[in-house]
């Protein structure tokens, strides 16, 4: 499916304000070091990604043209405001703008020195970035950040003919080459891995996701952040009703927690964010999720809860 017809099955954008977050989230991690650490994110409104992914919906609150000079240090101040009261010397940060945080368009230039004085505080720092905008930018930024730089790509999956027709505009040799040079400059690399991407045939959404997190822990990555795929892009619905594509289930995000988690490699962490959408029982759904969360900062897996109602177990 090509950028153009994924763009005529979108629904309209919402309404966004360059000059507030979009929202903040103040949670617990696991550390690269060792131990759990808190780390504040930070959704940053700003221009939409060039890159018009099949399995994408975060174009939903992005604006249409280029981000405005000084819009996003002006977010980051009141997102910094909002939490000054719970942030400690140890909070990481993550700055996530549903694009890439070294593409010009969406951050411009001359906001970087106001960018690095407010992150100057945080140990680590956590930004967005397609694989093939990893290069000179994303270098001085790091160098000049006090603390260590964190960048999150999205490898999304190995499979080769799903990855091929995602419409990433990326191949395996693009993100083992920012793999290696985020890797060489010491700078921190997160992957995100979706489970159950159009095309993968879903009897094998585990298998790949799975193999997929191997791949990037392989190639250096501190942590993998595993993507269940939701549906309501309008490009998804297209797909599954053409049979290629099947939303993943609670059970198979479950089986690939653990399997990421059993390779005893890395940090491996389920995304939960509305994760109760793939339960089929509401029954046990909160206490699967509740196991799950308590994996994700334990890196430890837990026995499973036997649910009465379903027989999940």
């Amino acid at each position: 499916m090509d950028t153009r017809r994924i763009r005529a099955l979108r629904a309209s954008k919402e309404q966004v304000d360059p000059w507030r977050p979009l929202g903040t989230v103040l949670e617990d991690e696991r550390s690269p070091r060792g131990g759990i650490v808190p780390a504040l994110t930070v959704f940053l409104a700003g221009a939409e990604c060039p890159f018009t992914c099949v399995f994408c919906d975060l174009w939903r609150q992005t604006l249409d043209g280029p981000t405005p000079p000084g819009a996003l240090p002006t977010q980051l101040r009141k997102a910094l405001a909002a939490h000054a009261e719970h942030l400690s010397p140890n909070t990481a940060i993550k700055l996530y703008n549903a694009s890439n945080f070294f593409d010009p368009r969406a951050v411009p230039p001359a906001d970087e020195p106001e960018l690095l004085k407010l992150l100057a505080p945080f140990p680590r720092v956590t930004v967005e970035c397609h694989p093939r905008l990893v290069g000179d930018r994303c270098l001085g930024f790091a160098r000049r950040l006090p603390g260590r730089l964190e960048v999150a790509m999205g490898l999304e999956t190995v499979h080769p003919e799903a990855l091929a027709r995602l419409n990433k505009g990326m191949t395996l040799e693009d993100f083992d080459r920012a793999a290696g040079i985020l890797l060489d400059r010491g700078i921190g690399i997160r992957v995100f891995v979706l489970l159950s991407p159009p095309f993968v045939p879903p009897e094998r959404a585990v298998e790949w996701a799975v193999r997929s997190a191997c791949y990037a822990l392989e190639r250096g990555a501190d942590r993998v952040s595993l993507i269940p795929v939701r549906d309501g892009n309008g490009a998804l619905q297209v797909l599954r009703r053409e049979g290629v594509f099947a939303p993943p289930t609670l059970t198979q995000l479950e089986e690939t927690l653990e399997r990421c988690l059993a390779l005893g490699q890395g940090i491996t962490a389920a995304d939960l964010w509305e994760a109760w959408r793939f339960a089929s029982c509401r029954e046990c759904v909160e206490d699967r999720l509740a196991r799950m969360a308590r994996m994700n900062l334990s890196g430890k897996v837990e026995p499973r809860l036997p649910c009465p109602a379903c027989g999940w177990s």
